[in-house]
């Protein structure tokens, strides 16, 4: 008998030794239907070149397997075998953060699909408006790095220096995977407060002095970031811990769950519009920094039911109340 559509992907993944770091970010890409749509018909060669292509080839299988009616656990040995490979410290299994995981994992699929070619250097003209050198420095990143996971997960930041002597403002314009945000002080606060903070001017002084273009000597700037190019699935992660890990903020930050709920209009470079986002899945973190335990919150794309993947365990379809956590550690949004 054929499972149901809203059955499939209701699968657990066995943790084979401190690995609910990577299932739980596996669960939310698995989720991430466009992903999904496409591994599910990828039919790498098992003789894949790269260390990437293997990376591809055991998670293409994976997700198909994920994605077969009646299969309720899958172990994924195979592709922590293949990724340890390229990535000597998950070679042991130690516990490891989850957004540190994702970075280098799409980092590896990217490469693996990766049609680009290198080469030339850019050069872009001063005198052109900040839009037309957002454009052309885009263009000229998507010609080196073309594939479906940049299409999908990639969007571009402006970042402003401005001189507080002369006043002269210069732009640069970088990709970004995902955007990582800080948490302010206060137990609780909504995830505009975090994205206010990532964007806010902060002032470079002291050793952090950048040397100003018109000046030509080290200046007191400020800078400032704002979105110019949003992606198609937008990754926001809760800076919850220290740098050097030994703490882990419990805040509480509120943000939207319902379709299109978010509005990152405010923070786009060209103050144009709405740019609406749908929440599809979360990995939360429990416990402290030392150990701890990850699981994964998604949202079925058939049923729009959500349901926590915690391991091997799929629980039954959860409330949108259940959502929002101090243990709630990376977003995934799609846009409307």
């Amino acid at each position: 008998m054929q499972a149901h559509a809203s059955q499939l992907g209701l699968c657990g993944l066995r943790n084979i030794g401190n690995t609910c770091f990577m299932n739980s970010v596996i669960q939310c890409l698995s989720h991430t239907q466009e992903l999904t749509r496409f591994l599910r018909s990828h039919h790498g060669s098992r003789t894949s070149s790269t260390k990437d292509q293997q990376i591809l080839h055991e998670f293409a299988k994976l997700i198909q397997e994920m994605w077969t009616s009646n299969v309720h656990t899958v172990t994924p040995m195979e592709l922590k075998r293949a990724f340890s490979t390229k990535h000597r410290m998950y070679s042991d299994y130690n516990q490891q953060d989850a957004q540190e995981f994702l970075r280098f994992f799409l980092d590896s699929l990217h490469s693996a699909l990766n049609s680009g070619v290198k080469g030339e250097t850019l050069s872009i003209d001063d005198n052109l408006s900040d839009n037309k050198k957002a454009d052309l420095t885009w263009e000229w990143y998507t010609r080196h790095e073309n594939s479906l996971v940049r299409d999908l997960f990639v969007g571009q930041l402006k970042s402003t220096l401005k001189c507080t002597t002369c006043g002269n403002t210069s732009v640069t314009f970088d990709p970004f995977w995902d955007l990582s945000v800080p948490l302010p002080s206060s137990s609780r606060c909504k995830l505009e407060a975090c994205l206010d903070l990532f964007i806010r001017e902060e002032v470079l002084d002291g050793d952090e002095m950048p040397t100003c273009a018109k000046c030509k000597t080290r200046r007191k700037c400020t800078k400032s970031f704002t979105i110019q190019r949003f992606p198609k699935y937008l990754v926001i992660h809760l800076k919850r811990f220290s740098e050097t890990r030994w703490s882990k903020l419990s805040n509480i930050v509120e943000f939207p769950t319902s379709d299109s709920e978010l509005n990152m209009g405010s923070y786009g470079a060209n103050s144009n519009s709405n740019v609406h986002y749908s929440l599809y899945a979360i990995s939360n973190h429990m416990g402290s920094t030392a150990g701890g335990h990850y699981v994964a919150l998604c949202k079925h794309p058939v049923s729009r039911k959500w349901h926590e993947f915690n391991d091997n365990i799929v629980s039954d379809a959860l409330s949108e109340n259940h959502l929002v956590s101090s243990s709630a550690y990376i977003l995934f949004y799609e846009r409307a």
